[in-house]
């Protein structure tokens, strides 16, 4: 059997990038998902059979320029201990269950943990630029993640205090079920809180850039949203006033069947307005750049539609699309 340092001649590594493995197992037993290092040179395994289940216990020494190289090893089951790896500078841990302690990888520019079961406390974790915690189920306490750039926290069913994240770039909350209160969000560029079914009031999001609020069927008032520049409101059915969204960039409101006047929206750029069947009257909406009506079945007349650019009648039966030869893109079934 070749040793370590045969296995490694055969590997690409770039000059400038020095790797020093340290293996505490047998290397029989030793199955590494992957090591991406610079330009995409990367090898797969050290073991003959190539197979990519198992790393145990194992040491890596990161000589520079470790900033540039990205560790993955997702699924790896059996890893326990990642205190050395906090000199790579992107670490995929996703799936890993039986990582419990991450305090030692606070140093890492971005971590993905994305499913680890075993990790409760991500209090040292305040420094990395971007992190994916999505689903971990024992994650509660996010409160020392306000320094994070981008967050993943989607499905974290167990946090219900974000009011220290508002600091965060681009924040991910989708689906979780335990938020109630969003106030402190306001300062967040990029929000995604679609799902969270318990959230009722976003009056201080007016100032998030992008904000998703898919399927938050307890929000019924979007009035204070006039100043997002993109939108996503899909789906839910408790709103019926949106005459304060007409500055709003990109807005979508597919799917929200109490919506009946869409008169007020002729300033927005792309609209999507989709399977609500509850629209009888779109005239007002000839300003639109990008319209989009598939199943919208009230709606008989689009003769104002004219000067559309991009124009989706999909689903809308009995409508008369002789006057809409000035658009641009039409789609639409007889």
């Amino acid at each position: 059997m070749k040793s370590v340092k045969d296995r490694l001649n055969l590997i690409q590594i770039p000059s400038d990038v020095l790797i020093t493995l340290e293996l505490y197992v047998d290397i029989q037993s030793l199955r590494l998902c992957s090591i991406f290092l610079s330009k995409l040179h990367y090898f797969r395994s050290l073991n003959k059979q190539g197979s990519l289940e198992y790393v145990k216990n194992f040491n890596f020494r990161l000589r520079f320029p470790s900033n540039r190289i990205s560790l993955q090893l997702i699924d790896c089951n059996e890893i326990q201990d990642v205190s050395m790896l906090n000199g790579v500078h992107t670490l995929h841990l996703s799936y890993c269950d039986r990582i419990k302690d991450v305090s030692m990888v606070g140093e890492v520019h971005t971590l993905f943990l994305a499913s680890c079961q075993g990790i409760t406390d991500v209090s040292m974790l305040g420094r990395v630029h971007t992190l994916d915690l999505s689903y971990c189920q024992g994650v509660t306490d996010v409160s020392m993640l306000g320094g994070v750039h981008n967050l993943y926290l989607g499905g974290c069913n167990g946090i219900t205090d974000v009011s220290m994240l508002g600091g965060v770039h681009r924040l991910n909350l989708d689906g979780c079920q335990g938020i109630r209160d969003v106030s402190m969000l306001g300062g967040v560029h990029t929000l995604n809180l679609g799902g969270c079914n318990g959230i009722t009031d976003v009056s201080m999001l007016g100032r998030v850039h992008s904000l998703n609020l898919v399927g938050c069927e307890g929000i019924s008032d979007v009035s204070m949203l006039g100043g997002v520049h993109t939108l996503y409101l899909s789906c839910c059915r408790a709103i019926t006033d949106i005459s304060m969204l007409g500055r709003v960039h990109t807005l979508d409101l597919s799917s929200c069947q109490g919506i009946t006047d869409v008169s007020m929206l002729g300033g927005v750029h792309t609209l999507s307005l989709s399977h609500c069947p509850g629209i009888t009257d779109v005239s007002m909406l000839g300003g639109v750049h990008t319209l989009i009506l598939s199943y919208c079945t009230g709606i008989t007349d689009v003769s104002m539609l004219g000067g559309l650019h991009t124009l989706d009648l999909w689903g809308c039966k009995g409508i008369d699309v002789s006057m809409l030869g000035g658009v641009h893109t039409l789609r639409y079934r007889k």
